[in-house]
């Protein structure tokens, strides 16, 4: 929580008064939690091409993923925010014989029904949203009643069942009752044009008691019309387990109504039932699965009164518990042998055998005739196949055929069990999902033989205990019931691939550079989740370069690439000493100097080198000449034809080039800038009358297309400039040309060339008089955006980020300085009059320690595109910045530009110093660009490849324990990390350790384990700076002795706990050989944890903070105590103490005063008081309370008289303290609901994102991080951002307009009661005030189209006052086309608004 220190001012200066903070709630970060799913055709356009859609609840999200086939990949195409538990989805096929209008199905593809715990039941369908995305629709939603009118109780809503032909679905509660809905296709009067399909007649049956699963059966083939739901009961009289059985008939005419068929009590020695499977190969029949076995029950034995149910043991875990069936899934069917009969069973397949039931006599007729028994025997071959996923991690197969018989086969991992990380889970999730089989027409060619081989099954398996992966099982093959199961041919094997990443249970997390570490539960061998936020980069040494010895430590001064016919590529390195050439071999692939131009380069100092098109011609620029090179047929012993162009004058000397092309013509033209000393007279008397002046000017010189043409002699245009150029650089842009020229002054020039002048090979003087038309000139003056000190800041290089409608120039300083310059208006259009010469922004960032330099992304025209220039535009809009580090500037149509870092890469990123594209314009990828890197210390040439969409990269840095608190120390940059060793079956109870981790490497510095019993709860780092400096870790445990029957009391409260102080210190080096090398890149040779000094206390160490160097403070159990360091003593003195009722759970320090949070009181404000004298004592006392009783699991100062808390249930709130002391109650502020338990509130953004403050953002004056992260338990990161009253008053009045739309329009939030965009879960009362919620407010431009946004600012008269009031007091007004039309200006304010606010989060 340190890091709160320099945070507080933010929000402090920021907010000027507490009582009307306004923040913006943002997600940084998804959940990776995937609750429930459903499989069908979703798209419009869904091809039938092996292709799946997919509808998961992720987090607060409502996700569409697309399945890329069997087995080969989930991409997610879109998502929409949701402000309810998702409990159950399910997709509904519109049935064979209804009339569903053609213009109703352009709108989408299937529905799906989604069910939310608050009650709301609702119909959603993916439509097709502008030219090539999708976005989930609501079409119509209501509430489940339960038999209740007023809907007050919900039942505690447990699932959604769906009818198989989707004439009806069920809403199933946990304790007694089951809702039918009946739905009406293609009722076109109730339901209009969007949606098919109306909820008709709704039902509700009470059952009588607890339900513990229900399913409706696969219908026979003559039954269409007739509906059969079983449900398992636990019955409150007579306290035993039911099986009931409903049925419902679907006539086109008529009310329908449920009855109840027959009861059928489980035997007394079966356990509880956990799920129902129908099997749709056995119509009315189903599996039955209860804690330890599964059953074979068909709805003839329930109407009988048939108890002698069919049943198989299931495998028990080594310790004699149950291995509960987490998830089922229905997969295809397969064929079991001829000689497989109920009663010829062996032990080896079914280890149970309980007595017949009557009823299998009318299934084992006697023998048929031959031609009988042949057609007969085919249709009871047919298996039905389902797999199971337990606790454990185990996958069952069990076959089930209708003689019945139930075959067990545990699906085994592909790798020996030792070495299988599909086994090493703790747990399969609630979701598996049955893909599809690769050949299903597999099992029909086998009919004939003793063994069937069964197809290639996939699935996706998900949930909160394991990544989201495709499971593929192959090799099954089902042998004779009679053979022994065991055999190695009846064992199929499974390969799990990981797709998608699942970062929940987040327990606790810390920030890095670009960089958030966090700790899960999920993994019991131990693992550190890490995510990197930006553009992933990989990295490939190619060369080390060297010219000659005496070139060993020279340094590279610049970079160039080209494509020679019929030698490939070629690169060009100016070195300090001389410039070298390499190019690579096509035959082996290798890099290696090429001498033919080589030899061409020697005595050189070159500023500029490529070639003029796709000819054999290579231009060079260098100090004294511009040349042209013809390397056709050139070996290593002859000299390429050459055709100087131009020469300096004796007191000339070229310092830099460039190259401009006529994007009409395709001619070219050499700009140099140009360095002389001229004579000039002196009116002082001396022996020489004349000095010599410096004098900087820009030329540019014609550059013939081939050798043959005559140039007419020393053709050139100049331009003068009053300080020395420090750089210079051309671009394409739209139509024209321009040259952007930086100086020593600083001063950024801006040049526009006439094309048809170019084009024409004139001599026209670039200097032209005011009013001139032929050339457009702009002068920028950068001084005044630079700091006081000038040292290093010179112009290094210049980039122009430009589209049609917004330009940004970039301006790269020698000292690591990016300035970003904000242009109202735009470059591409070529006109640049007085209005449009405005500066609107200057931002100045420091990205690096080196000298800023630019490269650009190549992106290939389109092919569909009329315009022919639409590639130099599209290419202009984003940049590679180069200081040390990388990052990549991206210039967004509304004229932001945001600005990523690049990670990966290993260390060359680190020190990276030119890049320039390794691959053509005409072959460029959208998506990966690839990239030559030099860097400063080595003499390595790199191929790079940089993934331009920004994205979070989630790895597992592996350790010993499964991790619990993790915390980051700023001086090493190690982690430290509290765990849970594995427990051992002697070991009843739990063990943790201290692990120090260096996350570069995942080297494990240190370990050392703490006493059997003992959880740590609370780390902190404390550095302590004097004439000794240490970096103390502080570990707060609980104990939890064993209960009195032997098993762990982790559950219970700890009794008691520790206080333990560790130094965190380098490790003595051990005499190494002197031939042994290090790592340069090593920082240190590894560290230690050392033993300072503990204390026993009562209740468990829960929260730790330090209170300056000599001070500690420590929440123990129901208590709040300050402890003083004695330095010499290397111990802690109790200085004071405070009771409190309730067990604490959070500490955070703000000078001297103290923030703790409560268990039931939510926080306290105390205050610390050290003796002024020996005669005084310490002094804490409570100052203030919160007066809302919330369980509050983490707190935090946001300044002086504001502090945050975050809830177990999921709860955001900001408690301003009271200006006087008298006042004890703290006033609650603002809140907001996240719908998931959080545990932890860190400063700052895991993204290294430098972006221009937007005018909404409640900055302090120094621009410091102003932004909160909060952490989910499924895995989020959420992000609070301190915003101004007037952005909060629009916002909030653009939901008051979206909600007011109604649940037929698009803006309406989903799964929302009355409206209301709260996450709030059933028992939760505590109101949103205060925040708004970002997810939503994104919906505004992510989810609705041009025509409904406009709708949306029309409905709300105020809505469109606040926001072109708004845009009038802003300096934006270019970057909004100030059409006429209100309404026009007001949405494109509204969108820049909410982008910029995104932008801040988002990663």
């Amino acid at each position: 929580m340190s890091g709160f220190a320099s945070f507080a001012t933010a929000w402090e200066a920021s907010t000027g008064s507490t009582r009307k903070v306004r923040a913006y709630l943002g997600q940084t970060l998804n959940s990776g939690l995937i609750k429930c799913a459903a499989l069908g055709k979703l798209r419009p356009d869904h091809s039938s091409g092996g292709e799946l859609d997919m509808l998961a609840a992720v987090g607060s999200l409502l996700c569409l993923f697309l399945v890329d086939g069997p087995g080969m990949g989930v991409t997610n195409v879109c998502s929409t925010p949701v402000y309810s538990n998702v409990l159950d989805i399910a997709c509904l096929h519109a049935p064979a014989n209804s009339q569903i209008p053609t213009s109703i199905n352009e709108h989408g593809g299937e529905l799906c029904a989604v069910l939310s715990e608050n009650g709301v039941f609702a119909l959603v369908r993916v439509e097709r949203f502008h030219a090539k995305d999708y976005r989930i629709r609501l079409l119509s939603e209501t509430k489940a009643y339960m038999g209740l009118d007023d809907g007050s109780c919900l039942r505690m809503l447990r699932k959604l069942v769906t009818d198989p032909l989707s004439r009806l679905l069920c809403l199933v509660s946990w304790i007694e009752y089951i809702e039918f809905v009946y739905l009406d296709w293609a009722d076109s009067e109730s339901t209009g044009s969007q949606c098919p399909v109306a909820l008709g007649v709704r039902l509700n049956v009470e059952v009588g008691g607890a339900i513990c699963d229900a399913a409706i059966l696969a219908p026979a083939k003559a039954e269409l019309q007739r509906v059969l739901l079983v449900a398992a009961v636990v019955d409150n009289q007579r306290q035993s387990v039911f099986l009931h059985l409903y049925e419902s008939w679907v006539r086109p005419s008529g009310s329908p109504s449920v009855v109840l068929l027959a009861k059928l009590p489980l035997p007394f020695n079966m356990t509880t039932p956990l799920h129902i499977v129908p099997l749709p190969e056995h119509p009315e029949c189903f599996l039955l699965v209860t804690e330890n076995e599964v059953a074979f029950v068909s709805a003839l034995q329930i109407l009988s009164g048939d108890v002698y149910l069919y049943r198989q043991n299931l495998p028990q875990l080594p310790s004699g518990d149950c291995d509960l069936v987490k998830a089922f899934s229905v997969a295809g069917t397969t064929v079991v042998s001829p000689s497989s009969t109920a009663g010829t069973e062996s032990p080896h397949s079914r280890r149970t055998i309980v007595p017949r039931s009557p009823l299998l006599d009318s299934w084992l007729e006697p023998p048929l005739s031959e031609a009988r028994r042949s057609s007969e025997m085919v249709a009871s071959l047919v298996a039905q196949k389902v797999y199971l996923a337990t606790q454990s991690g185990a996958l069952l197969l069990v076959t089930v055929s209708s003689r019945p018989s139930i075959l067990l086969t545990k699906v085994c991992g592909a790798l020996p069990s030792a070495e299988d990380t599909s086994q090493t889970r703790a747990s399969w999730g609630n979701v598996l999902l049955f893909l599809g089989a690769e050949d299903p027409a597999a099992d029909v060619a086998q009919l004939g033989s003793t063994t069937s081989v069964s197809a290639v099954d996939y699935f996706f398996a998900s949930g909160d205990s394991l990544d989201h992966s495709v499971i593929r099982v192959a090799g099954m093959s089902t042998p004779d019931t009679n053979a022994d199961t065991t055999a190695d041919a009846a064992v199929p094997t499974r390969l799990v691939r990981r797709v998608l990443t699942n970062q929940s249970p987040m327990i606790d997390f810390v920030l890095g550079s670009n960089m958030a570490y966090w700790t899960s539960g999920r993994n019991p061998g131990g693992a550190i989740h890490h995510a990197q936020f930006g553009h992933a980069t990989g990295v490939e040494e190619l060369i080390e370069i060297r010219a000659n010895k005496a070139d060993d430590r020279a340094a590279t001064l610049q970079l160039w690439h080209f494509t020679l016919p019929l030698v490939g590529p070629c690169l060009v390195l100016q070195r300090a000493q001389a410039a070298v050439a390499i190019a690579k071999d096509e035959g082996t692939g290798e890099w290696q100097v090429y001498q033919a131009l080589q030899q061409m380069l020697v005595g050189k100092c070159v500023l500029f080198i490529g070639v003029l098109g796709p000819s054999d011609l290579v231009l060079c620029i260098s100090s004294d000449c511009v040349e042209i090179w013809s390397m056709a047929g050139l070996s290593e012993n002859s000299h390429a034809t050459s055709l100087k162009l131009a020469s300096a004058q004796p007191s000339e000397v070229f310092t830099h080039g460039a190259v401009a092309t006529s994007p009409r013509s395709g001619h070219s033209r050499a700009i140099l800038s140009v360095e002389s000393l001229v004579d000039q007279p002196t009116e002082s008397p001396s022996l020489d009358s004349h000095s010599k002046r410096r004098h900087s000017f820009i030329r540019v010189i014609a550059i013939p297309d081939s050798l043959d043409t005559r140039v007419l002699g020393h053709a050139a245009v100049e331009m003068q400039f009053a300080h020395e150029i420090s750089c210079v650089r051309s671009l394409t842009l739209g139509d024209n040309i321009y040259v952007a020229v930086g100086t020593y002054e600083p001063r950024l020039h801006v040049l526009r060339l006439d094309t048809e002048l170019v084009a024409m090979g004139l001599d026209l003087p670039l200097s032209l008089p005011d009013g001139a038309s032929k050339t457009d000139r702009m002068d920028i003056d950068c001084t005044e955006s630079l700091a006081p000190s000038r040292a290093g800041q010179v112009i290094n290089d210049i980039y122009i980020l430009c589209s049609i409608e917004a330009c940004c120039i970039l301006v790269g300083l020698r000292d690591g300085t990016l300035l970003q310059l904000t242009l109202d208006g735009s470059l591409v259009s070529g006109t640049m009059d007085e209005e449009r010469r405005h500066i609107a922004n200057v931002t100045r960032d420091i990205v690096g320690m080196t000298p800023v330099r630019f490269a650009t992304v190549p992106v290939a025209a389109s092919a569909d595109s009329d315009n022919e220039d639409i590639g130099a535009v599209a290419g202009s809009q984003r940049a590679v910045i180069v200081a040390g580090s990388m990052f990549i500037a991206d210039l967004k149509p509304l004229g932001q530009v945001t600005i990523t870092a690049c990670f990966g890469g290993g260390h060359l990123l680190d020190r990276v110093r030119f890049v320039i594209p390794a691959t053509d314009k005409e072959g460029a990828s959208d998506t990966t660009k690839q990239y030559y890197a030099v860097d400063d210390t080595s003499d390595a040439l790199s191929l790079l490849s940089i993934d331009l969409a920004p994205q979070c990269h989630i790895d597992e840095l592996a350790i010993s324990c499964e991790p619990r608190r993790v915390i980051c120390d700023s001086e090493t940059n190690l982690l430290v990390v509290a765990g849970v060793l594995a427990q051992s079956p002697g070991t009843p109870f739990p063990t943790s350790c201290l692990s120090v981790l260096d996350p570069h490497d995942g080297r494990i510095h240190a370990e050392c384990k703490l006493r059997p019993g003992e959880l740590v709860h609370a780390l902190e780092t404390w550095h302590i700076h004097g004439s000794r400096s240490y970096r103390y870790i502080c570990v707060g445990t609980g104990m939890y002795p064993p209960t009195s029957d032997g098993r762990s009391g982790a559950l219970a409260r700890a009794k008691s706990g520790r206080l333990i102080i560790y130094n965190l210190k380098a490790a003595k080096r051990k005499s190494q050989p002197k031939t042994l090398t290090t790592d340069p890149n090593s920082t240190n040779s590894g560290y230690e944890l050392k033993y300072v000094w503990e204390s026993e206390r009562e209740g468990s160490v829960s929260a730790l903070a330090h209170l300056g160097d000599k001070y500690l403070v420590v929440a123990a159990g129901s208590s709040c105590l300050v402890l003083k360091l004695d330095v010499v003593q290397k111990r802690l003195i109790e200085c004071c103490e405070i009771p409190l009722r309730f067990p604490a759970t959070g500490l955070h320090v703000r000078e001297s005063d103290i923030v703790v949070g409560s268990q039931r009181e939510g926080v306290h404000v105390l205050r610390f008081t050290p003796a002024a004298s020996s005669d005084s004592y310490d002094e804490l006392r409570l100052l203030h309370s919160a007066r809302y009783g919330v369980y509050t699991t983490d707190v935090g100062y946001l300044s002086s008289d504001l502090v945050l808390g975050v809830s177990s249930d999921g709860y955001v709130y900001a408690m301003g303290i009271p200006s006087h002391l008298g006042e004890f109650a703290l006033d609650y502020i603002m809140g907001i609901h996240l719908g998931s338990e959080c545990t932890r509130i860190r400063l700052g953004s895991p993204v290294r994102r430098l972006r221009r403050p937007e005018q909404a953002l409640a900055w302090s004056a120094d621009n410091s991080d102003s932004r909160v992260l909060i952490n989910s338990v499924d895995g989020a990161l959420w992000t609070l951002l301190s915003i101004t009253d007037d952005a909060f008053v629009l916002l909030r009045q653009l939901e008051t307009a979206m909600v007011a739309m109604g649940p037929t329009h698009a803006a309406y939030p989903l799964l929302a009661v009355g409206g209301s965009i709260s996450r709030a879960r059933r028992s939760s009362k505590l109101p949103v005030v205060g925040i708004v919620d970002g997810a939503f407010s994104m919906t505004f431009i992510e989810g609705l189209t041009e025509a409904e946004q406009h709708q949306v600012v029309q409905s709300s008269p105020e809505l469109q006052r606040l926001a072109l009031q708004l845009f009038s007091n802003s300096n934006c007004q270019s970057q909004c086309r100030a059409e006429p039309d209100g309404v026009q200006i007001a949405v494109e304010y509204i969108t820049q608004l909410i982008y910029g606010l995104g932008q801040a989060c988002v990663c």
